[in-house]
């Protein structure tokens, strides 16, 4: 096949020799020094580095395969004249490096000003362009489908990591020397990043292509590679991960509180299927929501413990530190108005984490007038005195006295002379 390589000439008759034949030619000066070959389509453009011809520079055209697409052709080529100017034949023909030669034309174009392939191959291309008269010339472009390799898959999962297995690599690329038949490998490399959906932590995703996490994921998730290539073309594969990870986890309502302190706990355990709940003072439940539990002792701080187990054996424990109960005290009022305006109307005893209270009161004369025995929860439920004789007719304004003993969950016992006193009785109008 007779060709002539794209070259700047000066309007000079000439004569090379390609491949064993000699061609005559004439160029007009700077005519066919600016046709070329140019894709829209293509996502990157490198250029050739032939040893023997430094100065040879032929485009290659980069075409992204997208993501999926096995059926992908590259695009296309587009051979121009400048000027628009009509009556030229463009003939194609692909380079055959088994035969060291271009094959036969696979498309001409006669008296255009331009000519454009497509559905290409990745390889070599040239377009012999001429007209009716003396010119003829010839431009060759590489055509690359490209897109990166990479996989995944799980090395080793325990309770208590993922390890993964990466691979990736760029699409090799190799064009050919037109001269001498050798083979030149494009230059080409990849960056990764591992993700997952949902968000998990994958220790240095773009650093480690077998990374391995110790924090596994609670939920079912997708772990991503993503593979890009230096011509930034990109590829990416996936894997779907089915946890058999455990988390324990509870939240206590209230945390503290005066004796007796009932705390209600909501299970947040993720994946679990047993449960074992240690309260802190020697008892347990293996129900998956425990029933209320009660504390009284403000001298100790009650660590709660949950031990959660999963369908596939891993086990995790939950601790919170700690459940505190309010050791106990006594608030005594000394004046109180019982004249129902909603406010003060009651001799109450703010009493705190008390086990036991009896409460007597006594007017002037030492006669006794109220008396009140409490126990335990009970205790919360007392309303106090509200001012009457034996709970029927009112106590005159004035001063009464009282004796009042009690005895704390923390055991400390409120008796004696500091808890005899006076009380004001006082009656404003409303």
């Amino acid at each position: 096949m007779l060709v002539l390589k794209n070259r700047f000439y000066m309007g000079w008759f000439g004569l090379i020799r390609r491949s064993g034949f000699f061609i005559f030619f004439y160029m007009v000066s700077g005519l066919l020094a600016h046709s070329q070959i140019t894709s829209s389509s293509a996502s990157a453009v490198r250029y050739t580095s032939y040893p023997g011809e430094p100065e040879r520079k032929d485009p290659i055209f980069i075409f992204c395969v997208p993501q999926g697409d096995e059926n992908f052709s590259v695009g296309e080529l587009m051979a121009t004249l400048p000027g628009g100017a009509a009556g030229w034949t463009f003939e194609w023909s692909r380079y055959n490096p088994s035969d060291s030669v271009f094959d036969p034309s696979f498309q001409i174009d006669e008296n255009e000003s331009s000519s454009t392939v497509v559905n290409l191959e990745s390889g070599g291309y040239m377009v012999r362009v001429r007209d009716a008269g003396s010119m003829d010339t010839s431009f060759i472009a590489w055509v690359f489908a490209d897109r990166p390799y990479d996989s995944i898959r799980i090395q080793n999962r325990t309770c208590e990591y993922i390890a993964f297995n990466g691979f990736a690599d760029p699409a090799p690329f190799s064009y050919y020397d037109t001269n001498d038949n050798s083979g030149i490998l494009l230059e080409n490399g990849v960056n990764f990043l591992w993700w997952a959906d949902p968000e998990t932590p994958i220790p240095y995703p773009d650093l480690e292509i077998n990374p391995v996490t110790y924090q596994p994921p609670y939920a079912d998730t997708w772990f991503y590679l993503t593979v890009t290539d230096s011509f930034g073309c990109s590829n990416e594969t996936s894997l779907f991960y089915e946890s058999i990870h455990v988390k324990a986890d509870f939240e206590p309502d209230p945390s503290e509180g005066e004796a007796p302190l009932e705390v209600s706990f909501t299970n947040k355990s993720l994946n679990a299927v047993e449960y074992e709940w240690r309260f802190g003072d020697d008892t347990i439940s293996i129900l998956e929501t425990p029933e209320p539990h009660t504390y009284y002792d403000p001298n100790i701080d009650y660590e709660v413990v949950l031990v959660a187990k999963s369908e596939d054996g891993c086990v995790d424990t939950f601790k919170f530190q700690y459940i505190k109960v309010d050791p106990s005290a006594l608030n005594i009022p000394n004046v109180f108005t019982p004249n129902e305006d909603g406010y003060n109307d009651r001799f109450i005893v703010a009493g705190r984490s008390l086990q036991s209270i009896y409460v007597q009161i006594f007017n002037r004369l030492g006669k006794k007038i109220y008396e009140y025995t409490g126990h335990g929860a009970n205790i919360k439920d007392w309303e106090g005195w509200d001012g009457k004789i034996n709970g029927r007719s009112d106590a005159s304004p004035g001063i009464y006295y009282y004796i009042i003993r009690a005895v704390g969950y923390d055991d400390v016992s409120y008796k004696g002379k500091e808890y005899r006193g006076i009380v004001y009785l006082l009656r404003e109008k409303h």
